[in-house]
C-alpha cells in the first residue's frame, strides 16, 4: 500500500511548541520525518524537539520570532545547515486577543501584532524556505487558517482578517510558485476547547484569562456531534504535505465538523 512518502522529509513547523504545532511534529515524527521546530519562546521549541528525541526521532528546537526578518533568516539557515534542505513549511504560527475586542475598541499595536504574527510571518518564513525548495525542484507549504477566516467571529476583527489573508495568501503563492513543484494548501481547523496562545503569552506576560475560547465564541456542536481535538487536524495536515496530495495546490480544507456547512 502507498504510504504517505513523508519517511526522511525534514520539516519546519512554525509556532511548533504550541497546541497544535507540537501535535503536528509528533504526526510527521510518528512518519519518519525529521522535524524543526521554531518558536517565539526557544525554550518551548526546545522541549518539544527533546520529547520527539526522547522517542528517536530527528528533531531540532529553534527561537524565532517569525515577524522578524533576520530571526526568520537564521533560523532557516540553521536549519539547511543541520539537515542539508527544508522539503516541508508547516506555517503554524498564531496569536488571538484574550478576551475579544470589537473593531473599536482594539488597539493599533494589538492589530498589528495579531496580523504580524498571523499573516505577515506567512509571508516571511516563505520567503526565505521557497529558495531551499527551489534549490531541491520541490515542496511542499501548508498554511494554518482558520474558519474564522471564512466567517466573522465575535470579539476577533484582527484574527478573522489574519486567517481570510492566509487563505487568500495561499492560493495566490500557488499560482506563483507551482511552476517550481512547490505545492501550497491550507487547513482550516474549527473552534476547539484549547485556546490559541493569546498576546499576553506570546509575549512572556502572565494570563489569568481562564477562558478557554474567545469571548463571544458560539461553541455549539457541530454536524459531527463534538467539536475538535488536535488529533483531528493533524491527518489533514499530513496529507496535504504527502506524496497523497501531489496534484493538489491552491486548495484550503474545512476541518471543523461541518459547522460551515450548517451555518
Amino acid at each position: 500500500m502507498r504510504d504517505l512518502g513523508l519517511a526522511n522529509k525534514v520539516v519546519l513547523i512554525t509556532g511548533g511548541g504550541g497546541f497544535l504545532g507540537s501535535a503536528f511534529a509528533q504526526g510527521f515524527a510518528d512518519h519518519g520525518a525529521r522535524i524543526a521546530i521554531g518558536d517565539f519562546v526557544k525554550e518551548k521549541a526546545e522541549k518539544v524537539a527533546a520529547e520527539l528525541k526522547s522517542n528517536n526521532g530527528a528533531a531540532i528546537g529553534l527561537g524565532a520570532d517569525v515577524t522578524k526578518e533576520d530571526h526568520v533568516a537564521k533560523m532557516v539557515s540553521d536549519i539547511a545547515s543541520h539537515f542539508g534542505t527544508i522539503d516541508i513549511l508547516v506555517n503554524a504560527a498564531a496569536v488571538q486577543i484574550y478576551p475579544g475586542k470589537e473593531i473599536t475598541e482594539i488597539e493599533s499595536n494589538e492589530w498589528d501584532f495579531v496580523l504580524g504574527i498571523g499573516l505577515k510571518g506567512i509571508y516571511m518564513c516563505s520567503k526565505h524556505v521557497v529558495p531551499v525548495m527551489k534549490k531541491a525542484g520541490r515542496g511542499r507549504i501548508v498554511n494554518i487558517a482558520s474558519i474564522a477566516g471564512h466567517r466573522g467571529l465575535p470579539g476577533g476583527s484582527a484574527y478573522s482578517a489574519a486567517k481570510g489573508g492566509v487563505v487568500n495568501l495561499t492560493r495566490q503563492m500557488a499560482v506563483e510558485l507551482g511552476k517550481y513543484h512547490i505545492n501550497v494548501n491550507s487547513v482550516s481547523p474549527g473552534f476547539t476547547p484549547n485556546r490559541l496562545t493569546s498576546v499576553n503569552q506570546y509575549a512572556g506576560r502572565a494570563d489569568d484569562n481562564k477562558s478557554t475560547v474567545p469571548a463571544g465564541v458560539n461553541l455549539t456542536t457541530p454536524p459531527l456531534g463534538r467539536n475538535g481535538d488536535a488529533l483531528d487536524y493533524v491527518g489533514p495536515v499530513l496529507f496535504l504535505a504527502s506524496s497523497w496530495a501531489d496534484y493538489i495546490t491552491g486548495a484550503d480544507l474545512p476541518v471543523e465538523g461541518g459547522r460551515m456547512a450548517a451555518r
